[in-house]
């Protein structure tokens, strides 16, 4: 609980949180009403109503020995490269969805208890919300939900593994803390750089994204007891720092929760250079901007297009430039050859969320000839390095990881067996 409650009280988390409340009057006006009920039985009412939602809405698919959480696609994408790795395992899918029978199952098993457990909840709802409000009240009893939900799951199958790849979200936190209680094996597979401040949670494996990515965990105080990092040499390319002669064609990535002024201020200033024959506006795979594609077409300029069904490869491969905010969408084209640049205030996160301007990765401006001097630096290559595994093969990680779990699931069977 005290970890949740950190990781939601960061910068980020508050932006994003006040930035979807802005874009959707209906949660403005919840947000109004729910604020006067604050305090009151009906807030704590309405507490426990979506701990119940998060806990009727998880379902098991499939019966494999391995368990897998993952609710965001970016979650998924990660995953499934591990699982890639494994192909002789058999996954169970933790699904967040809701279906009238399996959901009206799980309901089923509350009733012997649900006046006792309805009058806990109610009580905790309370206590949470008067001493840290009503979102952190909210996430802490999602966080109970999920994990009683996943406790049952794990108590009706023996599972060798669990993998998960949300760190700071309830329904991650939670999967950890029960494997930890079932004592089952945990893999942790990031999606990106992390973003601080960090859940002090322990793994038993972790597939991160380079060697600056294991050092936030560490300092954070994660336990991880292995760690392998991610390949990036097949996406690897040199740079291409040749201004194109038939004009720059610039992508604009966006984070989920972009400032709106920010960008369309951007966008206008990239179609006033004459340089510039397109934008490609390419939204966050979990875009919380829902007026994103009107506003780009209330320019009126053939030269926008908003990016919604290619693949991240395919845009960068097709750009010579790309800007943006707090997104590891940077990282992902300095490794694929494509100049980057960051702009300052393009989310609602703070400045340098991942360090890349810091630590002389990326490059803090908008100007392509300023962007390619700054890329030509000797000692870049070496900060790629460090951001970036781009000399290891990806046959050679994914050997590395199938030792790895076959050790994990091989000394836990042993060691339940002794005991």
């Amino acid at each position: 609980m005290r970890a949740l409650i950190t990781c939601d009280s960061g910068e980020v988390v508050s932006g994003i949180v006040g930035f979807v409340v802005s874009q959707h009057r209906a949660l403005q006006v919840l947000s109004r009403g729910l604020a006067r009920a604050d305090g009151t039985t009906l807030a704590a009412a309405l507490i426990v109503l979506n701990g119940l939602r998060c806990y009727a809405g998880v379902q098991p698919r499939g019966r494999g020995e391995s368990v897998v959480a993952a609710r965001r696609p970016n979650e998924r994408r990660a995953v499934a490269d591990l699982q890639r790795m494994l192909p002789e395992r058999r996954w169970t899918d933790l699904a967040f969805e809701w279906r009238l029978l399996p959901v009206c199952t799980a309901l089923a098993s509350l009733w012997p208890s649900a006046i006792r457990d309805g009058r806990r909840s109610l009580r905790l709802a309370r206590r949470l919300n008067r001493r840290y409000g009503l979102f952190r009240a909210l996430r802490v009893v999602e966080l109970f939900a999920y994990y009683r939900r996943y406790c049952e799951i794990f108590a009706q199958r023996p599972f060798e593994l669990a993998v998960m790849s949300s760190h700071s979200n309830p329904h991650g936190i939670a999967l950890n803390l029960a494997a930890r209680r079932f004592e089952v094996p945990i893999v942790l597979v990031t999606h990106g750089m992390p973003v601080r401040p960090l859940a002090r949670l322990d793994y038993d494996l972790t597939m991160v994204e380079c060697e600056a990515s294991r050092r936030v965990y560490e300092e954070d105080g994660c336990g991880m007891a292995r760690t392998i990092v991610k390949s990036r040499k097949r996406d690897f390319a040199p740079m291409r720092l040749r201004r194109p002669p038939n004009g720059l064609r610039v992508g604009v990535f966006l984070s989920k929760d972009p400032v709106e002024d920010r960008v369309m201020s951007c966008v206008r200033a990239l179609l006033a250079d004459g340089q510039v024959v397109e934008v490609r506006v390419r939204p966050h795979p979990v875009n919380l901007w829902p007026g994103l594609v009107a506003r780009m077409a209330s320019l009126g300029d053939r030269r926008i297009s908003v990016r919604t069904g290619s693949s991240l490869a395919a845009d960068l491969a097709q750009c010579d430039l790309i800007l943006a905010g707090n997104s590891t969408v940077l990282l992902d084209a300095v490794v694929s050859g494509c100049p980057a640049g960051y702009v300052r205030g393009f989310d609602h996160g703070p400045y340098d969320v991942q360090s890349f301007v810091r630590d002389g990765l990326i490059c803090e401006t908008t100007d392509f000839d300023a962007i390619a001097r700054f890329y030509e630096r000797d000692g870049w290559p070496a900060i790629l390095r460090h951001y970036a595994d781009v000399d290891r093969d990806e046959a050679d990680v994914a050997r590395r990881i199938r030792d790895a779990v076959s050790d994990l699931v091989n000394s836990n069977t042993y060691a339940r067996g002794a005991a």
